[in-house]
């Protein structure tokens, strides 16, 4: 089986260059629970996936050494399970690795943005996602996974693009109207995915962007096990064409795969989500117009 890190290599933290920070973290879910197991079933999957990417013709683990941290023990308030994950965070950054983010409920992606933004003050952010997540509040709680944008757009980001959205409340659906923001909905989505990176590379210009994936923002076709498997999804595809793009011409800066709720006796939504992970690692790492280094 290997070891428990991420495709099971034997890992050397002196050389590596990309850092899994596993988030276990699940308090706020609203429909389904189990999206505290997302992280160790994803990195159980990696090990069963092939290390060569046939679109890159790259082993991209070669190229970028990873390094797998260990599960934390998170409390429950998100206040301060936020802050623990800040902690594992920060000495990550300051050795200028790239940071991998594996949820859990999608709170957890401020804990890589509160750090990021201290570095890159004009960051913008690609948001996956079938909910817009811009509520003040959910369930009597800031901090739900359902208000994470909207806790985003409050550290100060210069841009969101929100991509597959096609479920909203009213309250959200009247904060776009009022601060104007650019949505992607699925259908635009789906009809025209190099269209839509296109326009997001315009916009975006020479600005930093972090990437947040919550995987309902694919079909429920494709990953079943998530918390709100919303219907009329982006497939596989999709989403590829959309990070194959963005990769190629904008300087991320890390990014999160979030909300993975495994299902018992389906392995599905684990094993497209390790897939999904090592496949936007070789997109970033080794994009078709670098030097022969990508090359085995």
């Amino acid at each position: 089986m290997g070891k428990f890190t991420f495709l099971g290599l034997e890992e050397d933290p002196q050389r590596a260059k990309v850092v899994f920070i596993p988030a276990p973290y699940e308090a706020t879910t609203s429909y389904k629970s189990g999206t505290k197991e997302g992280p160790h079933r994803l990195i159980e999957a990696s090990r069963y996936l092939e290390f060569y990417d046939e679109e890159t013709q790259t082993e991209v683990y070669r190229l970028a050494p990873f390094l797998t941290l260990s599960e934390p023990e998170l409390p429950v308030e998100p206040e301060k399970a936020l802050k623990t994950l800040e902690k594992m965070v920060e000495p990550v950054l300051k050795k200028g690795l790239f940071p991998v983010l594996l949820g859990g409920e999608h709170t957890v992606t401020l804990a890589l943005l509160r750090p990021l933004l201290k570095r890159h003050p004009n960051l913008c952010l690609l948001q996956i996602d079938a909910h817009a997540d811009l509520r003040n509040e959910y369930q009597a709680c800031s901090f739900s996974h359902a208000c994470v944008m909207r806790r985003a757009l409050e550290l100060g980001l210069c841009d969101i693009f929100p991509v597959g959205i096609r479920a909203l409340s009213l309250e959200e659906a009247q904060f776009i109207k009022e601060k104007g923001l650019r949505v992607y909905a699925a259908p635009e989505v789906i009809k025209a995915p190099e269209a839509v990176a296109q326009d997001i590379l315009t916009r975006l210009g020479n600005r930093p962007l972090y990437i947040t994936i919550d995987l309902d923002g694919l079909d429920p076709s494709e990953v079943p096990g998530v918390g709100t498997p919303e219907p009329g999804g982006l497939r596989w595809y999709d989403l590829l064409q959309i990070l194959k793009l963005i990769s190629k011409r904008a300087s991320i800066v890390g990014f999160d795969v979030v909300e993975l709720r495994p299902l018992p006796h389906d392995h599905r939504s684990e094993f497209l989500a390790a897939r999904l992970v090592y496949k936007f690692l070789s997109y970033i790492f080794c994009r078709y117009d670098m030097s022969p280094l990508c090359r085995l």
